[in-house]
């Protein structure tokens, strides 16, 4: 396990100096107090780093899948607890596992909150969950296409990633091309979103953290009442339009960008689009058929709560503007989510696709049992082994939904809202949840057995489930 610990120090790095930069900027520009909890934590995250890469360097070597598995399930178990340390630091009367809850529900870019309201929180912790929730989104892209893609983790397609796994001899060479693969697209994409914000005129503290939160299709922003309440309608547009372009394929993106023509043939980005713009349609229909509101103003929420529930970013317009489309039709969007190499949740787009085309293929067996036909969704082909996975993986996060809807369900949720937050959180998505009297769940009252069950959904929804399960399953490291 010592190559996994070399690789973990690095992440660890990472997450040291994105909070040495919070550090420094809120001591900056506000007078909190907070500044100097997050340097210290940083520095000293940042020397354990240093002293475990340099203490084991020479036993480098490339990863087996066990192991890079073991190294996604650790990062996600316990770099949220590291992250949380200048939070317990700064604010010592928050419980531990509220903290952790918070820094899990922006690590796995879900955007659940347990801490107080946010217009209330120091500016420091503000601006450290929307970091953190556009590292997250940064770092699903690298684990996806350095871990989980080149072992066909659920069916992962290995088109667009699969070379990085022959990319060089050593676990930081690999690192280092994946995110050079993706890493400036999203910067670039994240600073574009803040600059047209920012152009809008709203306050640049809202535009920085809306920018991490579309990109990284999470739910923190910087104040309490939705978007739609203290946004203009550009503002609100920008959101949508980034929030889905941020649910496609980045690798699509890139290619796109550069102009290959193979970026044409990538259906499941294409897909994602259209089901927010036919969604959107409808929610404009459904808004406008209950009265209120103007055309405009309708058209502007159809396709802000649309692109919220497709990306799973959550970012509402409305207070219960999900609840607009029928429950049915809200849990099959909020479970399948958006397309595989993007920073949405979900089982994602392209295994729906795999599945129906089977499923296609066996009805057509029953008429022509001796017809052959090629199985194929867009560029991606299908075979036997490929199906069992994306089966595998679609029965394996209908368990873990089942297990965070008996947790809400344990804290007293009615059926229908505990199964909407189980596909919430194995999604990755803040969906508002409503207690009995329509009364908006505050996830701070939530028993400690139905947060922690939250946590552990989260972090194996946004690592695919399976690849938790491979860590968890013991047989798998015997001998």
């Amino acid at each position: 396990m010592i190559p996994v610990l070399f690789v973990y120090s690095y992440f660890v790095a990472g997450l040291a100096l994105l909070m040495f930069v919070n550090g420094v900027v809120s001591a900056i520009t506000v007078s909190d107090g907070g500044g100097q909890a997050f340097v210290i934590s940083a520095a000293l995250l940042l020397f354990a780093a240093g002293c475990i890469n340099l203490a084991i360097r020479g036993s480098e070597r490339r990863l087996r899948p066990r192991e890079r598995f073991s190294l996604a399930f650790a990062v996600y178990l316990t770099m949220p607890l590291l992250a949380a340390l200048p939070i317990l630091v700064f604010q010592p009367q928050i419980a531990v596992l509220d903290a952790y809850f918070e820094t899990v529900s922006g690590l796995t870019t879900t955007g659940w909150s347990v801490l107080p309201e946010t217009d209330t929180l120091p500016t420091s912790i503000v601006l450290w969950r929307s970091l953190l929730q556009w590292m997250g989104g940064a770092m699903i892209l690298l684990i996806v296409i350095f871990m989980l893609s080149p072992a066909r983790v659920g069916g992962l397609p290995d088109s667009q990633a699969g070379p990085i796994d022959y990319t060089g001899n050593y676990e930081r060479q690999r690192v280092g091309f994946a995110l050079s693969r993706v890493l400036p697209l999203f910067i670039g994409a994240t600073m574009a979103c803040l600059a047209l914000l920012a152009l809008t005129g709203i306050d640049l503290l809202d535009a920085f953290v809306l920018s991490t939160a579309s990109l990284s299709t999470s739910g923190f922003t910087a104040r309490t009442e939705p978007i739609g309440d203290y946004l203009p309608d550009s503002a609100i547009w920008i959101v949508t339009l980034f929030s889905t372009l941020a649910a496609t394929s980045f690798l699509w993106l890139r290619r796109l960008l550069r102009g290959e023509p193979s970026a044409l043939r990538h259906r499941e980005s294409y897909y994602v689009i259209i089901t927010v713009g036919g969604i959107g349609f409808v929610l404009t229909y459904l808004l406008t058929a209950a009265g209120g509101g103007t055309i405009l103003g309708n058209i502007r929420d159809g396709f802000s709560i649309a692109a919220s529930i497709v990306t799973t970013s959550g970012l509402e317009t409305r207070v219960g503007g999900h609840s607009t489309l029928p429950y049915a039709l809200l849990l099959i969007l909020v479970f399948v989510g958006g397309s595989s190499f993007s920073t949405a949740g979900g089982i994602k787009m392209f295994r729906v696709g795999a599945m129906a085309v089977q499923s296609m293929r066996e009805l057509i067996r029953l008429v022509y049992p001796h017809a052959i036909r090629a199985a194929r969704f867009g560029t991606q082909t299908y075979n036997i082994q490929i199906m069992k996975s994306v089966w595998s993986l679609l029965f394996a996060a209908l368990f873990a939904s089942l297990l965070a809807a008996c947790a809400l369900g344990f804290a007293g949720l009615p059926v229908d809202q505990a199964i909407l937050g189980g596909f919430g959180a194995v999604s990755n998505m803040a969906v508002d949840l409503f207690a009995d009297g329509n009364q908006l769940v505050r996830f701070e009252t939530l028993p400690i057995v139905t947060k922690g069950a939250l946590c552990f959904v989260m972090i194996v929804g946004r690592l695919e489930v399976l690849a938790a399960l491979a860590v968890l399953f013991l047989p798998n490291w015997r001998g």
